[in-house]
């Protein structure tokens, strides 16, 4: 009883110290390619290399300097986490899959 009590204790305090260890942000960066205001009121940026894809700026991101994207041939740079989406017209229905921009740095 007192062994399974010390085991339930140590693995409860493992899984509170190595919680932080597992965040599910990743950097990113690259220049815009395309960059699109979205009906949701998130901004959708294509980056190209060297870390690029689909990139979704939202109205959490903490945005640096010279703030969110605004025009394609900016250079972005930052974290990013969990999938998002822009909605890019409402009739029909058409949205763009991105991921969620945590924090960045724009150039100008």
């Amino acid at each position: 009883m007192r062994i399974a009590r010390i085991c339930g204790w140590l693995a409860g305090m493992a899984v509170i110290v190595l919680a932080p260890a597992t965040a599910l942000a990743f950097p990113f960066g690259g220049q815009a390619s395309v960059v699109i205001p979205c009906y949701n009121g998130a901004i959708y940026a294509l980056l190209g290399p060297p870390i690029g894809g689909p990139y979704l700026w939202t109205a959490s991101t903490k945005t640096y300097q010279f703030g969110p994207p605004t025009h394609a041939g900016q250079w972005l740079l930052g974290n990013a986490g969990p999938p998002y989406f822009c909605l890019v017209s409402i009739l029909p229905i058409i949205t763009y899959p991105g991921t969620d921009i945590i924090m960045m740095g724009s150039s100008q």
